[in-house]
Order: C-alpha cells, then structure tokens, then sequence
C-alpha cells in the first residue's frame, strides 16, 4: 500500500516538470503560436483600403515604469509603430489608441497617456488623434472605440493588433457592427533550425507557449460569452 501511494506521489510531483519541461521546448512553442498567426499573414501598407480611423489596441506599452517622462516599448511596440507607418501613408485621416489600465489593482495607471505622448513625438497632429483610456480589456476595448466612432459618424477602421490577438480581437470588433480590415503586427513565430537552441527548454519558448495558450483560452472565453 505504501509502494502504490508512493509511486502516486512521485506522479503528482513529476508531472508539472514534466508539463513544464513540455510547454518550454521551442517547436511545442512554435506550434501553439503558428495556430494563431497563420490565420493572418502579413499584409502590405499598398494592400491596405483606405478607411475611417486606424484603431491600435492598447499592451504596447508599459505604463508601470519607473520613469513616466519617459515612453518605455514592449515587445507589442510593433502595434505603435506600424499605426504610424499607416497613418503617414495616408491610410486613414484619424488615429485612435484604445487601452486603459489592465492591472487589476492599479486602475490610476494608465497606457493612454504615453501613447499620446509617444503619436505625438513619432508626428501624429494631435488634431488627428483620439485616446480611448479606460477600457480594460479587448472586450472594452471595442466597446468603448465603437462608442467613439458613433459619437463622430465612423464605422470603417483599420485594427492594429499583434497577430496572435487579431482573431479575437476582430470577432469582437465586428461584434459591435464596425467594418474592419484586419492589420496583424508582431509576430512572434520563427523559422525552426533543429539545435542545442531548439532542443534544450527554454524561459522564451515557455513564455511563447503562455501567450499562445492564454489567447486560446480568452477566444473559448469569449465565444462562450458570446463576445464574438
């Protein structure tokens, strides 16, 4: 009796590594992220229509630096500088940044400001900016710009997001009766070379798998509430 429970302790103590170890190898990475980027390949500026307002969503920035004077990027910051790109080349007459604070407990904390401050710096006219600062979430987020476009008589946007997080970031934006034309950014899926690398775990394989697995489980989230 003591053989058997000790052996299911081992199990139970064994299996998180071995979850662990499994989610931290670089092709189970790479596979988790590739089922959600290649549903939205890159698209060209020239490819992009003409439309209302250039939307990016917010998580691109980090709004907990120590030095706020300061406009500290993540690795999102693509979301930022690919809205710029658009808006230079003429894509859409208006740019809006949508993102308040997702930090459960720091609500006074907020990505908008810096994001004012960093179109403004990059050459966005201010006249030519709308910052949407408190929503939450990416549910909030369309909730809240669709109110704005509504409010200004818009209804057709360019959506700026990483590209793991369009599919459910289109669901929800169409949900709210805007017409949108999909522009994915940071990507994070790479060409795999089988080495020490790609065989031995890693912390950046195992953070690729969270993101990955965590989007999949906000899409479910989100369907079964009816979000998208």
């Amino acid at each position: 009796m003591k053989f058997v429970e000790g052996r299911k302790n081992k199990i139970l103590v064994s299996l998180p590594i071995l979850f662990l170890l499994f989610f931290s190898s670089f092709p189970v990475a790479q596979f988790l992220i590739r089922t959600l980027e290649s549903e939205f390949p890159p698209v060209r500026i020239e490819e992009v229509p003409e439309s209302d307002v250039i939307v990016v969503l917010g998580g691109a920035i980090n709004p907990m630096t120590y030095y706020p004077e300061r406009v500290e990027i993540l690795s999102a910051g693509d979301r930022m500088t690919e809205s710029v790109l658009l808006f230079r080349n003429r894509k859409a007459p208006l740019l809006l940044f949508t993102g308040g604070s997702g930090v459960l407990f720091q609500q006074k904390v907020s990505e908008s400001d810096s994001a004012r401050k960093f179109f403004l710096d990059f050459g966005v006219p201010e006249d030519f900016l709308l910052i949407e600062g408190i929503s939450r979430n990416t549910k909030e987020n369309a909730i809240e710009t669709a109110k704005i476009l509504r409010e200004n008589g818009l209804n057709k946007i360019i959506l700026v997001t990483s590209a793991f997080h369009m599919k459910r970031s289109l669901g929800v934006f169409q949900k709210e009766g805007l017409e949108v034309f999909p522009f994915p950014t940071d990507y994070r899926a790479l060409r795999i070379d089988v080495n020490w690398d790609t065989i031995i775990p890693s912390v950046g394989a195992l953070d690729t798998s969270t993101i990955a697995l965590k989007e999949w489980i906000g899409i479910m989230a989100y369907k079964l509430k009816g979000f998208m």
